[in-house]
């Protein structure tokens, strides 16, 4: 059973283990992280911790690379009926050797019961949501990671207090979204996100669940702005997501138009990682996938060094990469070296 470290044990005081972190635990996985909660007042606390988080209310703590995130509690009922969902209202005493056991479990709102009959359901549904319209996106999150129905008046809850997230904190909304996207049973939960208006509320496309699902989880945001950048403009605006992202979805989707419109420009920019998801793409969406099969296939007999050394530098080592990788996928020219390197020369000497 999991350990809490004895420098928390000796700092806290009536400490427990609560919410996502006992909810994995019953399901027999690993949490990624641990929130505690204790009597001891937080500015009384004198471990090295990371910034506060949750409006001073939370601060973190990290032990052999385990974060655990401490707040105060007065009444631990009451702390645990404030909680988002009854799965994640449950507790663990936390003993004065670090041990705690699934047998000791606290729950007032009947968290393990609905846990086991995968159930998603608020305490109190209208108070919740509508003191934090993140929750609902959050419910969405553990629908697609937990394959959880969600409890009618919960439903009903969500739908209404969508329409309030507009009051909350942007940077607040990517993350459970993102996890809501990705996760194993997101057509259930997409088919959820549709009911409660989601998608028309942050601008996120779910016409197309069925071919999204079978995508790997970093194929599914391109999937979902296929040709609807207009719209991607949108969420961008509303939901604040990370750089990263933003150019994932660009960048595929700039190179899903050249492979439709016979261009080749994005086979000296493509990262492998990228050429799989773009496959991926083309075939869920039925469209010709082969030059870029071909591509996948391939290991080009020429490499952009050797051209280096027929004199091509700068910008003419990629125009004649991508010539190259034209000729040879559409099989103009063989791919061997001596052949591809002629060629390389002719179009070198042009270009001067």
């Amino acid at each position: 059973m999991k350990r809490i470290p004895k420098i928390l044990i000796f700092s806290l005081e009536n400490l427990y283990l609560v919410g996502g972190a006992v909810r994995d635990l019953i399901l027999g996985l690993e949490p990624k992280e641990y929130d505690l909660i204790t009597t001891t007042p937080l500015e009384r606390i004198r471990l090295k911790t990371f910034a506060e988080s949750n409006n001073g209310q939370t601060i973190g703590f990290f032990s052999k690379g385990v974060k655990y995130d401490i707040s105060h509690y007065s009444s631990l009922i009451e702390d645990l009926e404030r909680r988002d969902f009854t799965i994640n209202s449950m507790a663990l005493p936390v003993k004065k050797n670090g041990t705690i056991s699934l047998k000791e479990i606290v729950d007032p709102c009947g968290g393990l019961d609905d846990l086991k009959a995968g159930l998603l359901r608020s305490f109190n549904p209208l108070d919740s949501f509508f003191s934090d319209p993140v929750r609902v996106v959050r419910g969405l999150r553990f629908i697609s990671e937990y394959d959880l129905n969600v409890e009618q008046n919960t439903l009903d809850a969500m739908k209404g207090a969508l329409k309030e997230i507009d009051k909350v904190a942007r940077e607040r909304i990517f993350s459970p979204l993102s996890k809501f996207i990705e996760g194993k049973y997101f057509q259930k939960a997409a088919k959820v996100a549709v009911k409660i208006g989601l998608d028309k509320l942050l601008f996120v496309p779910l016409e197309n669940i069925d071919a999204i699902e079978i995508l790997d989880p970093c194929c599914r945001w391109p999937a979902i702005f296929w040709e609807k950048m207009d719209v991607f403009s949108k969420f961008i605006n509303v939901v604040f997501p990370p750089k990263h992202l933003i150019r994932w979805i660009t960048r595929l989707t700039i190179f899903s138009e050249e492979v439709k419109h016979r261009k080749f420009g994005w086979t000296v920019r493509i990262s492998k990682e990228e050429s799989n998801c773009l496959l991926s793409l083309l075939k869920v969406f039925k469209l010709n996938s082969d030059i870029v099969e071909k591509y996948a296939r391939l290991d080009l007999a020429v490499t952009p060094q050797e051209l280096i050394f027929i004199g091509a530098k700068g910008r003419e080592i990629s125009i004649i990469m991508t010539e190259i990788w034209k000729s040879v996928l559409t099989s103009k020219l063989p791919n061997e070296k001596n052949h591809l390197l002629n060629f390389a020369r002719e179009i070198l000497k042009n270009l001067h």
